[in-house]
């Protein structure tokens, strides 16, 4: 079977909603883009809607500080005496040390030929007195300087207490995961998700649509999902697509499993989790041939070799245990 066929969204015949008997699956697409939301917030959502929260590390503050710094961008357009000058305002890297984070403000207006920059202030963050400072700050007829760094800082206490873009799409798709979902071979978040869970794709609809009117940045989020028919034609495409994203957790798991084989790792707890992960892959690919009716057996070589590297990452796992029990009864 050819791996290199790009998939066509022509292709995909959609089922009415009294179709759910004939249905093969639901065609899931959301976007994420710019989006902040409130850690508290977002972990009461995930726990009304039974969807697992993994807020994750706090965001460092160095990350927060060149994230916020990153959000100041304006385009000014001016018009004097008949004539228009465009001016762009925002933050760009200058000199730092170990323990203090700095940026500078700078204004550019663009040109025909040449640009001209001018410093309009220094943003800083001094990690040993914890102290956001704006200096040196330039009066402006066409920026408003002290606006932007006000926002500057108001963006970094935001940034530090909020889950981001990264984060959030963790969440999702580690609930995707859990419903099967196949990531299709197209630009975006765009997944099928077979017809034994089309119900959990309504709550995680729900979860975005809630989700976006969280976001601190103002950007509406885009969720939708339209039913896959249940014919031969679908059956195939599906197929396709479970074979490209299958191929690649299946190399990403070969990598992985081999690493802490060769690597002598000691952690029977980690090699369990791999070896957890190639089942669910296992029971995945079963789950599949349910709902599509076939066998998939065109990756039967590759599912070998990652049987085969997990069990001796349990072989591992079950001697290094035995050792540690011989030792402490010793």
């Amino acid at each position: 079977m050819t791996m290199e066929k790009t998939l066509n969204m022509q292709d995909f015949m959609a089922a009415a909603e009294s179709d759910k008997e004939h249905m093969l699956g639901k065609f899931l697409y959301f976007s994420l883009a710019n989006l902040l939301v409130e850690k508290e917030a977002l972990s009461k959502l995930c726990a009304d809607m039974d969807i697992p929260y993994s807020g994750g590390a706090r965001l460092s503050v160095a990350d927060a500080f060149r994230s916020a710094t990153g959000d100041i961008r304006e385009r000014r357009p001016v018009t004097r005496l008949g004539e228009t000058h465009i001016y762009l305002a925002y933050c760009r890297d200058n000199k730092r040390t170990a323990n203090v984070l700095s940026r500078e403000l700078v204004k550019e207006t663009l040109n025909q030929q040449t640009n001209r920059y001018e410093k309009l202030a220094n943003i800083s963050y001094d990690k040993e007195d914890g102290i956001f400072r704006c200096d040196n700050l330039v009066v402006d007829d066409d920026i408003d300087v002290p606006d932007c760094c006000r926002r500057a800082e108001e963006l970094f206490e935001l940034y530090q207490r909020c889950a981001n873009r990264k984060q959030i799409e963790t969440i999702c798709t580690n609930y995707l995961r859990s419903i099967d979902a196949t990531k299709l071979s197209i630009t975006g978040h765009m997944y099928f998700v077979p017809r034994t869970w089309a119900e959990k794709v309504e709550i995680f609809e729900d979860f975005v649509t809630l989700l976006s009117g969280l976001n601190k940045k103002g950007t509406p989020l885009t969720v939708n999902s339209f039913y896959i028919i249940d014919d031969a034609k679908q059956r195939d495409k599906m197929a396709e697509e479970f074979y490209l994203a299958v191929k690649k957790e299946i190399a990403e798991y070969q990598e992985k499993c081999d690493y802490f084989i060769k690597s002598g790792s000691n952690s029977p707890a980690v090699m369990d989790r791999w070896v957890l992960k190639v089942r669910a892959l296992e029971e995945r690919k079963r789950h599949y041939e349910s709902v599509l009716r076939r066998e998939l057996d065109g990756l039967d070589d590759e599912f070998s070799t990652l049987k085969f590297l997990a069990q001796e990452l349990q072989i591992r796992a079950n001697h290094i245990r035995l050792q540690r029990e011989t030792g402490r009864a010793a």
